[in-house]
């Protein structure tokens, strides 16, 4: 008897844990950045006395920040390379234009804009997130569900041919009297 196949895993799964880890690494360098010296700053030494480490200068900010976006760029050269698809999530939170993790209020804004006539169409809202590094703007609808990949989506029943034309079997159908 022959052997029963095993249920494949993922396939590239060590490419898709180096950039899980480098998208852990940039957030955790991104989250050093706004909160200086929080884990650090409340020890209390043997006797009794609380002291804080000193807080980081704006080069060593400006250092992690570097940091986290030269990371992010890994990240993306990595996931580019290798052709892996990365979850729209993780691809929404990494500027397209200068590789920083987007964080709400520190490094991004995002209001939400409806320029339809008056702002009367409700599906008409967008999710606007402005980059504060680099100044750019991306734009996400909110309420529109998301379209299918295009290898998901099949073919539309009783689509016309490119060149204008019914499909075939609709005009045989036409032709041949149904008695």
């Amino acid at each position: 008897m022959a052997k029963a196949k095993e249920p494949k895993g993922v396939q590239n799964r060590i490419i898709y844990s180096r950039a899980s880890y480098l998208y852990q690494a940039a957030s955790y360098l991104a989250s050093q950045n706004r909160q200086p010296g929080q884990d650090a700053s409340s020890e209390s030494s043997p006797s009794g006395h609380e002291h804080s480490a000193p807080a980081p200068t704006a080069n060593e900010q400006r250092a992690t920040q570097n940091m986290s976006r030269h990371i992010a760029s890994s990240l993306r050269a990595v996931s580019l390379k290798a052709q892996i698809r990365q979850s729209p999530a993780m691809k929404q939170t990494i500027c397209k234009f200068c590789d920083t993790l987007q964080v709400e209020g520190e490094t991004c804004t995002s209001t939400v804009e409806n320029a339809s006539k008056g702002g009367r169409k409700p599906w008409a809202d967008v999710l606007t997130i402005r980059c504060k590094t680099c100044g750019n703007v991306k734009r996400y609808p909110v309420s529109a569900p998301r379209q299918k990949r295009k290898t998901l989506r099949g073919p539309k029943p009783d689509e016309p041919m490119e060149d204008g034309h019914e499909s075939r079997n609709q005009s045989l159908n036409n032709l041949i009297p149904i008695s």
